[in-house]
């Protein structure tokens, strides 16, 4: 890996995306039609989340042990589409998004992306797995089926994703009320404040 550390953040992870474009390929045909979005969302209603997030980011990590009821209770009352957008800022993050990639392609419901999503945090926070046979095992030892296909076109919207929002660290969720309302949060503690803030505009507490 080239030694990124004085770059702007947002240079970093445009340049995350295109060594994940130009290195991993499949001959799998992708599952995604083009009439859909290519990145991973689940759920619908008049709000959208973008959640950007690294497997590798500790203040994710953190997060993320609380976030899976959060998001699961979103999707479950509904109202909400969320979007999940991986940040390539550590060295093996782009090995696990590909990989989440694929979990999301063989998916049958946000449970299971989900659940594929706590695996690779857990197995970042342990650095249980360096190698892609030793990350597949991760994910097949907790029955998460795995779907390869050609992850180029979503790593583009991805890219897309990232400069249209101007997303500068991780953890960020952008919530999206409206054309005209947009709203960024970064952190811990803004992001409950994000989430906080979606909840009371659905009608719950």
């Amino acid at each position: 890996m080239l030694k990124l550390q004085n770059l702007p953040l947002l240079v970093v992870v445009l340049l995350g995306y295109l060594v994940i474009l130009f290195t991993f390929s499949a001959s799998v045909p992708s599952a995604y039609g083009a009439e859909r979005d290519l990145v991973p969302s689940y759920g619908s209603g008049q709000y959208q989340l973008f959640i950007f997030s690294d497997y590798f980011c500790q203040p994710c990590q953190q997060l993320e042990k609380g976030l899976d009821k959060e998001v699961h209770n979103l999707l479950a009352k509904g109202g909400v589409k969320v979007s999940f957008v991986d940040l390539p800022i550590y060295k093996l993050t782009p090995l696990y998004a590909r990989y989440f990639l694929y979990a999301a392609n063989a998916s049958k419901s946000y449970k299971d992306a989900l659940l594929a999503r706590s695996v690779l945090f857990d197995t970042a926070s342990r650095i249980g797995a360096i190698t892609e046979p030793q990350l597949e095992n991760a994910l097949k030892s907790r029955n998460i089926p795995i779907k390869p296909y050609d992850v180029k076109p979503t790593l583009t919207q991805y890219n897309d994703i990232v400069r249209k929002y101007q997303v500068r660290g991780t953890p960020t969720f952008v919530f999206v009320y409206s054309a005209t309302d947009t709203r960024k949060y970064t952190g811990g503690k803004e992001i409950q404040k994000g989430l906080s803030e979606l909840r009371k505009a659905l009608g719950r507490p």
